[in-house]
């Protein structure tokens, strides 16, 4: 996209992929003949609206939960910069996500930043792109096993209309995220030994619980 200067020199700004990808769809909406140009003015305006009330909602709602809590807030200088960049990246978040829990673990990770006046920037930062990669299927496998005392089989874990390999996929995707620790519990040669483990929260998997899952007390 090219943008004029005060000098009347044209500069180049670069495109994020978002907006590139909406550009896209723009363009793509009017080529329909006839109606082109009124679904994309609707589309991206409907599109507005909804993160619009998303980050507004949003903010109202950690407010509301900061505000129990906390008695006073002082951050230091060198934890500023790392403030601004972690709110820069929950905004982009609470845009694009549309699943309503999904964005109460997130309320409740910027709840716990101001809580904990930041802390270390590189693990929250982890924890939060974590949770943003994470599926909602993902998010209640860590639930349950944060409620247990001892290490479930995997084999046990189910629900309904959801298939097993889809959970013993979460739980490998858990697993290479360092929240969850497998035991083999028996060895079944030429068989898929991921129903055989039994697991349970590390515990880098309980401190993930407990700033990001678990609503702040």
């Amino acid at each position: 996209m090219a943008i004029i200067d005060s000098m009347g020199k044209e500069k180049t700004e670069k495109l994020t992929a978002n907006e590139r990808r909406d550009l896209a769809i723009e363009a793509g909406l009017q080529l329909i003949p006839y109606v082109g140009g009124s679904l994309a003015t609707l589309y991206f305006g409907a599109k507005e609206e909804r993160r619009f009330r998303r980050i507004e909602t949003f903010y109202q709602e950690v407010a509301t939960e900061v505000k129990k809590t906390m008695k006073s807030f002082s951050i230091s200088p060198d934890d500023e910069v790392s403030l601004i960049a972690i709110i820069e990246q929950v905004n982009e978040r609470i845009e694009i996500e549309q699943i309503e829990e999904k964005r109460r673990y997130l309320k409740n990770f910027l709840t716990n930043i101001f809580l904990q006046s930041v802390g270390s920037f590189d693990e929250k930062s982890f924890f939060l792109q974590s949770l943003g990669s994470m599926t909602y299927l993902e998010c209640e496998v860590l639930s349950g096993l944060a409620v247990q005392t001892a290490a479930v089989p995997v084999r046990g874990i189910q629900k309904n209309g959801v298939s097993q390999y889809a959970i013993v996929g979460a739980v490998g995707r858990l697993r290479n995220l360092g929240f969850i620790e497998t035991t083999i519990t028996s060895l079944q040669f030429g068989g898929d030994n991921a129903f055989n483990e039994s697991i349970e929260l590390s515990e880098f998997g309980k401190k993930f619980h407990n700033f990001c899952i678990m609503d702040p007390e």
